[in-house]
């Protein structure tokens, strides 16, 4: 059983790799095993999660040679030259799926903002948010990428605490606590949402952006796969056998898990020469980890799924 990268302490990482354009994400690797559609994350549930903020994010705004083009010579920035300035940006969703984006005091994308806020007025600055997934290892391709077009614009100081207790009742950071006196948060007014999969670019309507819900395995992927390739690995070896053909089954060399979401798991296994990527769908999607145990167990086929004895099986 191998994983394709482990953290020093034997535990996977994941790491927020973002460039500084929005392009096409190929396919996670191998063929897939063909799966009901409702067993695939949709295009909303990727932008709700990856909206979320447990993967770093990359702002895009205006460069200032370029703002200060737009001014009177034609607005064309200098060839060769990008026309925005990319900055690592630390961002999450409010409970209605409202964007949020979490500024340190003093750092060069604070005073970026200052300035371009100070410009743009009470309308907001034009930013775009780029959120590219990683999946448990680090020479896995992508999964998807989330862009997001809008306006930026500062909370007001009286609602910056109120804004914060709000963000972090939908998902608690530590560094929300220092919203206030080191720290600051602004609201990104989305004016186009897409979301980039191996099936292409998709627009997401706002309606289906806030209705969405985040994937609830998403911040604890990295862990769920290690855990299960280390415990658990005899019964996804043997569900790995049992799914193939028997020609393939035969020659299977090594098999990981790649993925891991509310429906189901991503496998990919080392047949003779080539790789081939198997979905095990969850017979129903999973609401929280609670619901995590009976789903594996019935995944795999567990003596404890036909007994019912499932307490604490796969945790």
């Amino acid at each position: 059983m191998t994983r394709w990268t482990t953290a020093p302490d034997g535990r996977s990482e994941r790491t927020a790799t973002n460039s500084t354009a929005c392009e096409g994400v190929p396919p996670t690797g191998g063929a897939a095993v063909p799966a009901r559609e409702e067993t695939r994350t949709t295009p909303a549930e990727w932008a709700r999660t990856l909206a979320q903020g447990t993967v770093a994010g990359t702002l895009h705004l205006p460069r200032a040679d370029a703002a200060d083009g737009c001014g009177g010579t034609g607005g064309r920035a200098p060839r060769g030259r990008a026309r925005t300035q990319s900055l690592p940006v630390t961002h999450l969703s409010d409970a209605t799926g409202g964007l949020l984006l979490l500024v340190e005091l003093g750092t060069p994308l604070h005073a970026r903002l200052l300035e371009l806020g100070a410009e743009a007025g009470e309308h907001g600055l034009p930013v775009v948010l780029d959120v590219l997934d990683v999946p448990p290892g680090q020479a896995a391709l992508p999964r998807a990428r989330l862009c997001v077009t809008g306006w930026a614009l500062a909370v007001p100081p009286a609602e910056q605490r109120r804004v914060a207790q709000a963000a972090a009742a939908a998902r608690p950071l530590g560094a929300l606590l220092d919203v206030g006196s080191t720290r600051q948060l602004w609201r990104v007014d989305p004016g186009d949402v897409r979301v980039t999969t191996a099936d292409g670019v998709h627009l997401v309507a706002e309606e289906a952006l806030l209705t969405a819900t985040p994937d609830p395995l998403y911040d604890d992927e990295d862990a769920l796969v290690t855990h299960l390739e280390a415990h658990h690995s005899d019964e996804l070896i043997g569900w790995v056998l049992r799914t193939l053909p028997l020609e393939q089954a035969r020659e299977v060399r090594e098999v990981s898990v790649v993925g891991a979401d509310r429906y189901g798991l991503d496998v990919l296994c080392t047949v003779a020469g080539g790789t081939t990527l198997l979905r095990g769908a969850f017979d129903a999607p999973v609401r929280s980890d609670a619901d995590l145990p009976a789903a594996l167990c019935r995944l795999f086929g567990c003596p404890c799924a036909r007994r019912g004895a499932l307490a604490g099986a796969h945790r």
